[in-house]
């Protein structure tokens, strides 16, 4: 029998997707291997990058490094994200609070590249964080 381990952080568990009792994992292992190429059709590609650093995001969860981390939660159009953003490697995770429940949805993890790293993008959402971690 397989038993899986839930993954935590900050005290709190992270769902693989915000629909009670349906796990979507489908969906997830999309989000995290392939980048969105057209917003109006939402068609995805594979990313090798994404593909690469897989494994990256129970590291990150874990909290297993600690120096050159930024750990912030943004209020965003779409609702609050909290980022945990590797400095040296460009990795980032992004975490959706969940309202109803002390959780998290994990919304996806990627390796910043091109425009995005170029602008420091991460940056400048962590000069709009809030005092708190959501």
């Amino acid at each position: 029998m397989l038993t899986i381990q839930a993954l935590i952080f900050e005290g709190k568990k992270i769902t693989p997707t915000p629909a009670d009792g349906v796990i979507k994992m489908e969906t997830l292992f999309t989000h995290l291997t392939t980048e969105m190429v057209d917003k109006q059709t939402r068609a995805r590609r594979f990313e090798i990058n994404r593909s690469c650093r897989l494994h990256w995001v129970k590291y990150h969860i874990d909290e297993n490094k600690k120096d050159n981390m930024l750990l912030f939660s943004v209020d965003e159009p779409e609702g609050l994200r909290t980022y945990l953003y590797d400095k040296d490697e460009r990795y980032v995770i992004i975490l959706e609070p969940l309202r109803k429940k002390a959780e998290y949805y994990l919304l996806t993890a990627y390796f910043l590249t091109g425009k995005d790293a170029q602008r420091d993008k991460i940056l400048k959402k962590y000069k709009r964080k809030l005092n708190y971690i959501a």
